[in-house]
């Protein structure tokens, strides 16, 4: 039987598709891309965005359509509890972790397997911020660790698979540890992972400024971490972060980048930011453009904020026309690929750790440590390895190498 696993959203959605892929896999099942030749679909869905809830709706209005075999699960469906039918059933947010108990082994094998060459792992579930824009906290629950013995298991397993980066990923990461009853967090985690296993590069899916001490600084000097941190900025205005209920001021975020650049002049350092948040004067917003031109972000990811239900700014006045959203949104966009442009520039004549991971051609792609997507001219390569690669120019945001 051939399956296929489709699904919106963040990286805890790609780390949960991933194990369920491994599993299937081994417990017989052919896993596939081409959603038309699948026997059956699993759908991973989103509500973060009002863009995503539009996706994952519609992706379930065509498996009822097509009257697919398939299973429903994500926050979409936590959120609007979409009816079942025979072949459509629908599985809790907080229920997906038996998802695979549906499935009944058909031929066990030796081995299982994944499709991709950096491997996702899921070690963290909720958050307990309650970010007046998010609805997360509603639709994934409280914070939830997963021991480090489950999370040693899946690594080594992936390790076996030859995988030769492992990213960390959860709701809110610098959570790790709460809802455990040995005492552990984030840091600690690392340094077990860094001493039991080897062989392969970890990176961190995202991290909050606020959970980035100095001893962590410290653990990211290890050449096995990938030389790139994603730091959620959300708004460059202390009046705008207060009311979006996040946990620093401008001043706090600035001397935290400023002491990580400190230590690693050359990491990436990626943020989210929210254009368009209520009550977003121009003024608010030049603040923002001033902090991302002023500080050496190497990207940035821009969102153009949406009311979700449940959340205390969807209640907000002064809501901002989406016109005005949009603009600035492009605005972020636009900063956003100069300032990657820029960053990239600096290494080339230089070396970067890549992973391959596609081939075109004779061409391939792949990912740097310090997360720069490459193309590497050279036809000897071999997907899944882990390479040297030079740097000899650009082609857009991608780097050129040899």
């Amino acid at each position: 039987m051939k399956v296929c696993f489709i699904t919106y959203g963040c990286k805890v959605n790609q780390a949960e598709a991933l194990r369920w892929e491994s599993l299937l896999r081994f417990q017989g099942y052919i896993i596939t891309d081409n959603s038309a030749e699948a026997d059956f679909w699993v759908i991973n869905t989103c509500a973060v965005t009002q863009k995503a809830e539009i996706q994952s709706k519609q992706i379930i209005n065509k498996a009822r359509k097509l009257n697919k075999k398939t299973l429903v699960t994500g926050c979409y469906v936590e959120l609007y509890k979409p009816q079942q039918t025979e072949n459509l059933k629908i599985i809790s947010n907080y229920k997906k972790d038996c998802l695979i108990n549906y499935f009944q082994p058909i031929n066990k094998t030796d081995t299982s397997n994944i499709s991709r060459h950096r491997a996702i792992v899921k070690i963290q579930e909720g958050c307990n911020q309650f970010c007046s824009y998010c609805i997360v906290p509603y639709l994934r629950g409280k914070p939830k660790s997963y021991p480090v013995k489950e999370i040693l298991h899946q690594i080594k397993d992936y390790e076996k698979m030859g995988i030769k980066e492992i990213v960390l990923s959860g709701v809110n990461l610098g959570l790790y540890g709460i809802g455990l009853e040995e005492r552990v967090s984030l840091n600690s985690l690392i340094k077990t992972i860094l001493k039991e296993t080897s062989g392969f590069r970890m990176r961190l899916s995202s991290i909050e400024v606020n959970h980035i001490n100095d001893e962590f600084l410290e653990i990211i000097s290890d050449k096995r971490i990938c030389g790139h941190l994603h730091i959620p900025l959300q708004h460059g205005s202390d009046r705008i972060l207060n009311l979006m209920n996040r946990p620093y001021t401008i001043r706090e975020f600035i001397e935290r980048i400023e002491k990580i650049l400190t230590h690693y002049p050359e990491i990436s350092i990626g943020v989210d930011i929210i254009a368009g948040f209520p009550s977003e004067t121009e003024k608010d917003f030049r603040k923002t453009l001033q902090l991302i031109e002023n500080i050496g972000f190497s990207y940035l990811h821009a969102f153009t904020y949406s009311g979700r239900p449940f959340t205390k700014a969807s209640e907000l006045p002064e809501q901002i026309p989406e016109n005005i959203k949009k603009e600035r949104t492009n605005i972020l966009i636009e900063i956003g690929k100069n300032k990657k442009i820029d960053y990239i520039k600096k290494f080339i004549n230089s070396e970067l750790e890549v992973i391959v991971e596609n081939r075109k051609k004779n061409v391939f792609s792949g990912t740097s440590d310090n997360y720069i997507k490459c193309l590497i001219d050279n036809k000897e390569l071999v997907e899944g390895s882990l390479i040297k690669a030079f740097v000899i120019g650009m082609d857009g945001q991608h780097c050129l190498c040899k």
